[in-house]
């Protein structure tokens, strides 16, 4: 009966909501139709990736109040399309990698995800346009707009609701409405200093409870919805890069555990280059794997830390405004109360509504990240075990170099 009510209540709003996405979601659709494998192809033929990027990239749509992200596509080699001219390319972006001589002095910064970040970018490429320089782009952008909704939520909208409440109940102030009750509930309120202080400021009870129902909505829908659809794409699209990532190693792996089977001794420059392409090609792509993690962790570091600044701003914006509305009020003399009596009253409504709107109502803002993010699913570098693969590629070639001695020591 309860969530028959609420979607009855939220139904315009959700009306609303649709009119405004209806644009972006076409656009949208129109995108992802064109084929991730089209994108693939273009962004490994085009050196350029910014300016793919930007076509290619998901469109950003604003839901009711607050940003939404489409899907974004993933710009990846498929492990079908892995040739050895393609290994040849990536093993040269693991020679940058390994030689580059990252500064052990990094420039003094206040927060330190910054300067591991820095050293991300180096690390993947993306000054010079690498596979990877998507990756980095599309997780920051997904940052930006998941703290801009917090933003929205505790620093904007939130105070904004407590400031038309306050103002709600100096009108009610004004007009005498505030010592107008129903007389069943004089009847039984009693004598209790408590219950008489809710008697005497009845309305303003009942407007601080609409404004904590309005919170309550606000929070569940839209806030809620738009960021779990955020984070619902951003997972969708970390775990599709993360499988791609680790079905090229596996593709890169097999080659170069088997390079040497069509080859012969006439072979053996070819066979040499090859070997060691393939070879750095694995291990590179198990390198980028930890690294796109890393940057996934530094990125998720800057939500959570983010939200909970932002939740602690708005407390302060939100008592910063009720301190000014009892200012204002009194200085203006627009009430009959005094100053004290107007302080009690209007500093009850705010203490009431930032107690429960922020260790209640949207205390679990934070975590809804975690919830969301399915990392159970993710083919992380952990799982991909480089170790037993360099064990076993080196181990079956010194068998190999053992086997073929003795045997010519036989003959």
């Amino acid at each position: 009966m309860i969530g028959a009510l609420l979607r009855f209540i939220t139904a315009p709003f959700k009306w609303t909501g649709n009119i405004l996405r209806k644009s972006s979601t076409q656009t949208g659709k129109t995108v992802q139709q064109s084929g991730v494998s089209e994108i693939a192809r273009q962004a490994s033929d085009n050196d350029n990736l910014d300016q793919v990027v930007r076509e290619a990239d998901g469109q950003i749509g604003n839901s009711f109040l607050f940003t939404e992200l489409s899907r974004p596509l993933l710009a990846e080699r498929s492990a079908a399309d892995l040739s050895l001219d393609e290994a040849r390319e990536i093993s040269h972006q693991a020679e940058r990698f390994y030689t580059h001589n990252f500064s052990l002095f990094a420039q003094s910064n206040l927060f330190y995800e910054q300067v591991e970040q820095g050293y991300l970018n180096e690390a993947l490429g993306v000054s010079h346009n690498s596979m990877d320089s998507k990756f980095v782009v599309t997780m920051d952008r997904f940052r930006r707009v998941l703290n801009a909704n917090t933003m929205k939520l505790h620093v904007i909208y939130t105070p904004m609701l407590l400031l038309a409440g306050l103002l709600l109940g100096v009108l009610t102030i004004m007009i005498g409405g505030a010592e107008k009750v129903p007389m069943f509930i004089q009847k039984f309120a009693g004598n209790g200093p408590v219950v008489s202080f809710l008697v005497d400021g009845f309305w303003l009870f009942v407007i601080a409870s609409g404004q904590l129902v309005l919170i309550g909505l606000l929070y569940s829908w839209p806030y809620r919805v738009t960021q779990r659809n955020n984070l619902f794409g951003l997972d969708n699209y970390i775990t599709s890069k993360f499988s791609r990532i680790n079905q090229q190693f596996q593709v890169a792996k097999r080659q170069a555990l088997n390079v040497e089977r069509n080859m012969r001794m006439s072979q053996a420059a070819e066979l040499k280059e090859q070997a060691g392409i393939w070879t750095i090609t694995y291990q590179w792509f198990a390198f980028r794997l930890l690294l796109c993690e890393m940057t996934v962790r530094n990125k998720i570091y800057q939500v959570r830390r983010n939200t909970t600044l932002y939740g602690v701003a708005g407390a302060i914006v939100c008592l910063l405004v009720g301190a000014g509305t009892i200012g204002l009020v009194a200085a203006l003399h627009l009430t009959q109360l005094g100053f004290w009596d107007l302080a009690s009253r209007l500093g009850a409504m705010t203490l009431i509504f930032v107690s429960v709107s922020f260790l209640m109502i949207t205390r679990k803002a934070t975590s809804e990240v975690l919830r969301t993010l399915q990392t159970r699913e993710w083919n992380r570098f952990h799982l991909i075990d480089l170790h037993h693969t360099i064990a076993e590629h080196v181990g079956e070639d010194k068998l190999q170099i053992v086997t073929f001695r003795d045997r010519n020591r036989m003959e």
